[in-house]
């Protein structure tokens, strides 16, 4: 006799190379899974994924997807590779790392890796740092993606925390959203947009493309890819020309201030107008809202 399939439902949540760890659902029928979906139980996600995670299960089953250890079999960039065991495989590598240790030290061997799995348990910020303090190995940073703008915030901001704190968006008045595809790529973000937004909020989108964030919000400056530092120098300068600085706070928390104020003031709305393609009055704009308007929140983009 036959037995009756078996639906089950399992929580879990996203690994990928995204900090949200949003919340999911999977569907699974004799150990096999059929679908996948938010959690809407969750009181932040709410059953939302973005559109990198919604077809996950397809990436799961690809025929492209690496199954087990290859090893290189032919010329470098021939792309032939031979399957071997994980013994092997596991045997090869801490056979290498072994060797190298011994003959130039253990911080001859440097650790290097995208993120795209930052799960706390089994992702490389967790499990890979272990490892790599066990073999006593150079520590560096992993990826030029999320760390070189957290090195930009910390500058800046005083904290390698990359932005600003999400939830606390819903208190805006005013949000600039600057190279960030919210609503494709971090979607419940948008939710406490839109709360500000009922409260008499405007949204402003910086993207070089028409993005469906662009399109959502209230005013969209599309400048020339790559103009976005001339950009931000351009609006701190209509800032200044408005006497709104924050004086205090660059006295008592800053350092080389006069010599950025150089440079700010090297950029008129005139002269930003120009490289970036951005009508000059778009510009004035946008820079005495940002110098008035309290509180403003600012979420950007680092990829």
């Amino acid at each position: 006799m036959t037995p009756e399939p078996r639906e089950t439902q399992i929580r879990g949540a996203c690994p990928l190379d995204c900090p949200d760890t949003c919340a999911w659902i999977v569907t699974v029928e004799n150990g096999e899974p059929l679908s996948l979906r938010g959690d809407p139980a969750h009181p932040y996600t709410r059953g939302s994924l973005c559109n990198k995670v919604e077809n996950y299960l397809a990436y799961a089953r690809s025929p492209d997807r690496l199954l087990y250890p290859m090893r290189r079999s032919g010329p470098k960039g021939r792309g032939e590779f031979v399957r071997i065991s994980w013994d092997e495989a596991l045997e090869k590598i801490a056979a290498v790392c072994g060797d190298v240790a011994k003959k130039y030290g253990a911080e001859a061997i440097l650790p290097y890796s995208g993120s795209g799995n930052m799960g706390m348990i089994q992702g490389i910020y967790g499990a890979g740092d272990r490892l790599w303090n066990v073999l006593g190995t150079s520590r560096g940073v992993y990826t030029m993606c999320t760390i070189a703008g957290a090195y930009g915030t910390g500058y800046t901001l005083g904290d390698n925390g990359v932005g600003m704190d999400p939830e606390t968006l819903c208190f805006s008045k005013l949000i600039v959203l600057w190279g960030a595809n919210v609503l494709s790529t971090h979607p419940h973000l948008w939710r406490p947009i839109l709360e500000a937004r009922k409260n008499g909020a405007s949204v402003v989108c910086i993207d070089p493309i028409r993005t469906r964030t662009a399109a959502a919000s209230d005013w969209h400056l599309a400048p020339i890819p790559g103009t976005d530092a001339a950009l931000a120098l351009g609006l701190l300068h209509v800032v200044l020309k408005e006497g709104k600085e924050d004086r205090q706070f660059i006295e008592e928390r800053t350092v080389g201030w006069e010599a950025f104020r150089e440079r700010i003031l090297a950029f008129p709305p005139s002269r930003v107008a120009a490289v970036t393609g951005l009508p000059c009055e778009s510009i004035v704009e946008l820079g005495k809202r940002i110098a008035s308007t309290r509180p403003t929140g600012i979420r950007i983009g680092i990829g």
